[in-house]
């Protein structure tokens, strides 16, 4: 049995910058992330990984090249590898990702991060 336990909320309740993915588990290959989001975050493409989103409270905009999918709080989605997306995020939105281990939160590599292990 295993003691990593974690609470989404008290984790997220703990991070105070906006737009910065925590690493909570790892499921086969893959990371499962949280973040707190706010206002907009830079058009971006992953060129080898589909992203998924799980909005848990708030309001998450993906706007992408056929128009914008608007997700409220329990609300999935999936953008498709090679899709550019630029995300925005009403107060208060906190979201869910699962990503292959290693994925920069920008998609090109150039700048951002993969996220902040916690637990």
């Amino acid at each position: 049995m295993s003691d990593n336990k974690l609470n989404i909320s008290t984790v997220m309740d703990a991070v105070p910058e906006k737009w910065l993915p925590h690493v909570l588990a790892e499921v086969n290959d893959y990371d499962v992330k949280v973040a707190n989001v706010e206002g907009d975050f830079d058009e971006h493409i992953h060129a080898d990984t589909d992203e998924f989103f799980l909005v848990l409270a708030g309001r998450l905009r993906l706007e992408l090249p056929h128009g914008t999918v608007t997700l409220d709080p329990l609300d999935v989605y999936t953008v498709p590898k090679g899709t550019p997306h630029r995300p925005h995020a009403d107060q208060g939105t906190r979201i869910l990702m699962f990503e292959p281990r290693g994925t920069v939160n920008t998609g090109d590599g150039s700048e951002g991060t993969t996220g902040i292990r916690v637990g």
